[in-house]
């Protein structure tokens, strides 16, 4: 044998015994091993249910241990994210019930006990929306003239004047803007280190996200001074914003959408957004109206329609052709912002640097 084959024969053998190294390391997670070396821990398992397991909302699962052998329980304490689910002291199978859970991951933990003696073993499931999202077509009802070199990042329509963010270093501003001329009544230009992101209206206070610099600003609705910022916690960036009375909810670009305190702006938890395929990502720019969560997705002529106690899409709005497509170019080609007018009942969108508002009327099926 050649010293090259020689070479790859070596190389080939410790490829395989990297290999049967990570596999039986896969296996002792799924087996749910304790560190303790007991070799009765080292069998108990779930058996009914795969770690991962798309779940249908609505649905109940079977969770069914298989305990050591020879082995008998006092009683079996089952946690879902950490948070206690449900005792059992005469069988080992339980039904998880899903319809009252959000979207997303799900850690399952059985802690069986005996004689003092604890047993653990772990697994999840991903809760997945269980029917197809509604599809919605539209009819444009109005169109405004739009400033075309205004990056709409938010848009508000507050007291018969639409209110919009925009963003871009150096260019981002927050303003007061006609509906019907498209003119700009009153702006403040952000500084230049800033991008400018989603803005919403709390009572006397506008509030506006900034991107990657990890902070909010906070503004007098009337004189559009700044009264104070706040920053990030675990969203690290900031997208889109909006209020649904209680609540502020933020997006970061992710499937996730933050609910903040509306007045000390702390995050208080989140959902995470699905449909029946799975996560829904790049959320964007936010709207609250009649209940739902109307988001922009991010390089998508989609706006999904999103139910904020679960994150289940409730249904989509395909404005696919919205923009004439001779106006369609590199700086125009993203769908963005949504604003509502909650004593007229209409809705408004636009987009980064379109010349163009539109008012629509949904066509639901």
């Amino acid at each position: 044998m050649t010293y090259a084959l020689q070479l790859l024969s070596l190389c080939m053998n410790k490829f395989l015994l990297l290999i049967v190294a990570a596999l039986g390391s896969v296996a002792a997670c799924n087996r749910g091993e304790h560190s303790t070396g007991n070799s009765s821990s080292q069998s108990l398992r779930f058996q009914t249910i795969e770690p991962g397991t798309l779940v249908n909302k609505g649905d109940s699962v079977s969770l069914a241990l298989h305990l050591p052998a020879n082995a008998s329980v006092d009683s079996i304490i089952y946690l879902v994210d950490n948070n206690p689910y449900q005792t059992l002291r005469d069988t080992t199978e339980l039904w998880l019930k899903t319809n009252e859970m959000t979207m997303g991951s799900k850690g399952i933990t059985a802690n069986v006990y005996k004689d003092g003696a604890e047993l653990s073993a772990s697994t999840n499931i991903v809760v997945i929306a269980a029917e197809i999202p509604k599809q919605y077509g539209f009819s444009v009802v109005h169109t405004y003239p739009h400033d075309s070199h205004a990056y709409t990042q938010g848009l508000e329509f507050h007291e018969g004047f639409l209110y919009e963010s925009t963003g871009q270093r150096g260019q981002s501003t927050l303003r007061k803007v006609e509906l019907k001329t498209g003119k700009v009544v009153k702006k403040i230009d952000l500084p230049a280190k800033y991008f400018g992101e989603g803005m919403t209206f709390v009572d006397n206070r506008i509030i506006q996200l900034t991107w990657q610099e990890g902070v909010g600003f906070v503004y007098n609705k009337n004189t559009f001074e700044k009264e104070g910022e706040f920053p990030y916690q675990m969203s690290k960036e900031g997208w889109g914003l909006c209020y649904d009375g209680k609540r502020l909810i933020k997006s970061d670009g992710s499937n996730r959408l933050y609910f903040l305190n509306k007045d000390t702006y702390q995050e208080e938890g989140y959902i995470e957004v699905y449909n029946t395929k799975g996560p829904v990502d790049n959320l964007n720019e936010l709207e609250y109206i009649d209940g739902k969560i109307y988001a922009n997705i991010y390089y998508s002529d989609v706006i999904v329609l999103i139910d904020p106690s679960s994150g289940q899409v409730e249904a989509e709005i395909n404005l696919i052709g919205l923009l004439p497509q001779k106006d369609v170019n590199e700086e125009t080609n993203v769908l963005n912002g949504i604003a509502y007018d909650r004593q007229g009942k209409h809705l408004y969108v636009t987009g980064k640097n379109w010349d163009k508002l539109f008012e629509l009327k949904l066509l639901k099926e």
